[in-house]
């Protein structure tokens, strides 16, 4: 009799209580799971908006750089736009999505270290490490300039056709390169083109809008776009806005703006 009455009592099914206790166990850890899936999507959205930002800021920040010396390298009104004889400019286009100009951006323009006599072939310089044969370099001396293409370089001293005029030691040798920032909107791309022969590379990716704006140089006014031939000299402050935006989140993308003011020191 009490053999049977065992095997019953073990073939049983589990109590209510028994069920609830279970249930709300499995409700805790599912909970803990939840909220550890939700605390990981939040933190990747926040790492994807974070470095979608900072691509923004840094693409800014390098335009922002590069116009800040547009002009420099070239003779005072500006480098022949083409070479070597034609009207001379700083910044040669600019519309309301991309910009042009000159600009020895990676500063290895140098000097005259001696005197240099006219028909000269050879200027000794300061230091010619940043510059390479068949680059096209500047000697500036106020009103006096010319350009001349570099044909050889033994250390610092660089090979040229001879010189129409004589220059003084201390006489600036630039080598300024035509420079152009796109954006193109229908790509969301940031473009720069450096003017080294390597041709158009892509600096960011997934920007909303970008536009630059130019005021005149004297009165302040905002210059129209694109701006014409004959206002280009008048540019003396560029404003750049660019426009992010973040990845998909539970409210929604989230949209980012950077505005940047650059007076060129050169124009």
């Amino acid at each position: 009799m009490n053999a049977p009455n065992a095997l019953r009592r073990d073939e049983r099914g589990f109590t209510l209580t028994e069920l609830l206790i279970t249930m709300a166990i499995l409700g805790l850890v599912m909970s803990a799971v939840l909220g550890v899936q939700l605390t990981s999507n939040t933190m990747f959205l926040r790492g994807e908006n974070q470095a979608e930002a900072q691509q923004a800021a840094r693409a800014a920040m390098l335009m922002e750089e590069d116009l800040r010396m547009a002009g420099y390298g070239c003779p005072d009104l500006g480098c022949p736009t083409p070479p070597p004889a034609g009207a001379q400019q700083k910044v040669t286009a600019a519309s309301a999505n991309s910009v042009t100009f000159w600009a020895d951006t990676l500063n290895v323009s140098t000097r005259l270290s001696a005197d240099v006599a006219a028909g000269a072939t050879t200027l000794p310089v300061v230091n010619a490490s940043g510059i390479i044969v068949n680059d096209r370099i500047y000697l500036n001396n106020g009103s006096t300039w010319e350009t001349r293409v570099v044909t050889a370089k033994v250390g610092n001293n660089l090979s040229v056709a001879a010189l129409t005029n004589a220059y003084g030691q201390g006489v600036q040798v630039g080598r300024p390169r035509l420079i152009a920032y796109t954006y193109t909107a229908a790509t969301r791309t940031l473009t720069k083109d450096a003017g080294d022969g390597n041709g158009v590379q892509t600096l960011a990716t997934g920007i909303v809008g970008l536009t630059f704006g130019y005021f005149n140089n004297f009165t302040d006014a905002s210059i129209t776009t694109p701006v014409a031939a004959g206002n280009l000299p008048l540019i003396g402050r560029i404003q750049i806005q660019t426009t992010t935006q973040s990845a998909q989140s539970a409210s929604g993308p989230s949209t980012y703006r950077i505005n940047t003011n650059v007076r060129p020191r050169n124009l």
